[in-house]
């Protein structure tokens, strides 16, 4: 029976297009994983299918590796970061296929097609929990399908919402685990005009889904952290809800609301959310967080009750400043910087305050507590900051702006939604094998260097990522100027314009190995030898406090013997430590030796 993966827990942002700096709308997505990540990009071509054709329908894979076989792209054919003998993936279902499908790129989810559609996601939990076909269930679609599917078939972001509603609930919907801990799922969708959230959980009782969606309000932001935020439901608002017709019926039925008034209006996340996962402030703290960098003024608690009853933050808000790509970078790299929360401080944080907390093991089986959860993560596989721009051709006018492995470590480069293949440093990336040509493993690497002194390292990883990331920008604005006043591009501009990408993706990717090489020769051994060479900068005192300094081994006694003050003044000057240590005789020297 295929197994379902963990719960990867992932942190998105979605800002309207009057929301932002210059019109474009944005959806991003920390694909937040484990152990063993598929950590490689693949990119589906547009086809046409024959009248009476069928679609295979594959499992929810999400470990390396994910898909093996040639139904979706180059990246996954056998020999390609799995062995050549690899079994192939094993179809759940079938539905029938429509005539042409357009081109998408994809990692876990569908991320952008070539009419700029965009997708982010995250795990949520929910009343209901169902399992896949092969899994001892009967449901068909996980959210990892039905995000590709929206990819293949749609432009706009209501037509994905119909489409995949219509699928989950014709033929079964079914979460990322096996339980109610992360069986539900939520995608922020959004087109050239406008963006939305939709939350799916399982009904398997008629092997259905329950589904809504509400529209975010253009001059807004909103986030979801692993828990679904659509609270009171507009039935007869069209143009803001979209919904399963079973929605009230089902939570009428299992007693999730009184339509009596004792409940007060339908509110979805009360009625279908299991609530937070993993522990009290694992969704909460984070929208807190998110919250806190869309506007500084406003003032939130980051304390609560119940997150899922007492509803302690806004489902959307106007930002205090317009936001760029290079904002919401920086979000995704948060881990509450100058909060009482902040990861960067504190024992758990190590004498040079990194923010990563790695979790699992024997002993938090034994010992209740938990870790702060922060939006940056050091086990995300990757995240992505997609932008839509509906005034430029489609080609040029979508950006995948792609970070490879953990946000606070990582570089975004452009991707535009015209490619014809991605980069081959994209589509390879296996966790047990150290790979030069990958772009994941180029970060990886940097991220990990960086944990020997990560308060010095990751000042110079912030000066990698702003020089690289303005290049990026700055390639973007070229193209755009150069291309961006026609309805459609040639393909030989097109050619041109992805061959300069390109060049820029494979320059960071150089850079990045470069600044392992950086970082190891500035702070191994303890040192840190930015300006001059091997300089001893020790603990900071607040960390010696903490880790029993002063019950170490005592100072040596004062002498107590004559003979010991003559030795001391020998006709040489011996310095301990020194490299060269000048000594009246031989003996005498050798009282210094261990």
């Amino acid at each position: 029976a295929l197994q379902p993966p963990q719960i990867q827990a992932c942190s998105t942002f979605l800002v309207g297009k009057g929301a932002s700096v210059d019109g474009s709308l944005f959806v991003s997505h920390s694909d937040d994983g484990e152990g063993d990540p598929d950590a490689r990009l693949s990119f589906i071509p547009a086809a046409d299918h024959a009248p009476g054709a069928f679609r295979d329908v594959w499992p929810d894979l999400e470990d390396n590796p994910r898909f093996v076989g040639t139904a979706r792209g180059e990246t996954y054919l056998p020999g390609r970061g799995v062995p050549s003998d690899a079994k192939w993936t094993e179809p759940i279902g079938k539905i029938p296929q429509v005539n042409h499908t357009y081109a998408y790129t994809e990692g876990n989810y569908g991320i952008m097609n070539e009419k700029q559609l965009s997708i982010g996601e995250s795990t949520c939990s929910g009343k209901f929990v169902a399992n896949a076909k092969g899994s001892g269930g009967t449901a068909m679609f996980c959210v990892n399908e039905l995000s590709r599917i929206a990819m293949e078939r749609c432009v706009t972001a209501r037509c994905a919402i119909r489409t995949m509603g219509d699928l989950a609930t014709e033929h079964g919907f079914y979460g990322a685990s096996g339980s109610f801990e992360g069986g539900s799922e939520t995608l922020l969708i959004a087109d050239t005009s406008e963006g939305w959230v939709m939350h799916f959980v399982p009904y398997p009782e008629t092997n259905a889904a329950v589904w809504v969606a509400k529209r975010v309000p253009d001059d807004e932001v909103t986030v979801v952290m692993n828990m679904f935020t659509i609270r009171n439901v507009n039935l007869h608002d069209p143009d803001n809800y979209l919904y399963s017709e079973n929605v009230i019926d089902v939570a009428i039925k299992h007693g999730l609301w009184d339509p009596s008034g004792k409940d007060g209006v339908f509110d979805f996340t009360k009625a279908y959310s299991d609530g937070e996962y993993a522990h009290k402030y694992y969704s909460g703290r984070r929208a807190w967080g998110a919250f806190r960098l869309v506007d500084p003024s406003v003032e939130l608690d980051p304390n609560y009750g119940d997150l899922r009853m007492d509803d302690p933050y806004p489902w959307s808000m106007k930002p205090a400043k317009l936001v760029s790509a290079s904002d919401l970078f920086a979000w995704h790299r948060d881990w509450y910087q100058d909060t009482p929360f902040d990861m960067s401080a504190g024992v758990a944080a190590g004498p040079w305050g990194s923010p990563d907390r790695f979790n699992g093991g024997d002993a938090e089986g034994t010992i209740p507590g938990s870790f702060e959860r922060s939006i940056a993560l050091h086990r995300t596989t990757y995240t992505h900051v997609l932008q839509t721009r509906g005034w430029l051709p489609d080609a040029i006018g979508g950006i995948t702006w792609y970070g490879p492995h953990a946000a606070h470590g990582t570089c975004f480069v452009p991707v535009p939604a015209g490619i014809k293949k991605l980069p081959a440093a994209l589509t390879i990336g296996n966790a047990t094998r150290v790979d030069r040509d990958s772009q994941w493993w180029a970060h990886r690497y940097v991220h990990n260097l960086a944990q020997m002194k990560y308060a010095y390292a990751v000042e110079d990883i912030r000066t990698a990522q702003a020089k690289w990331e303005h290049e990026g920008a700055q390639l973007v604005a070229a193209v755009d100027a150069k291309l961006g006043g026609r309805a459609a591009v040639s393909p030989d501009e097109l050619d041109v314009a992805l061959g300069m990408f390109e060049v820029h993706l494979d320059n960071v990717r150089a850079a990045w190995w470069r600044l392992g090489d950086v970082i190891m020769a500035n702070y191994a051994d303890g040192f840190v030898s930015t300006r001059e060479t091997g300089t001893s900068v020790g603990y900071p005192a607040w960390w010696l406090e903490a880790a029993g300094w002063r019950e170490g081994p005592e100072p040596i006694p004062p002498p107590k013997t004559k003979g010991a003050k003559i030795l001391r003044q020998g006709v040489g000057a011996l310095k301990r430590g020194s490299r060269t240590r000048k000594a009246g005789s031989a003996s005498l020297a050798s009282a210094f030796r261990g």
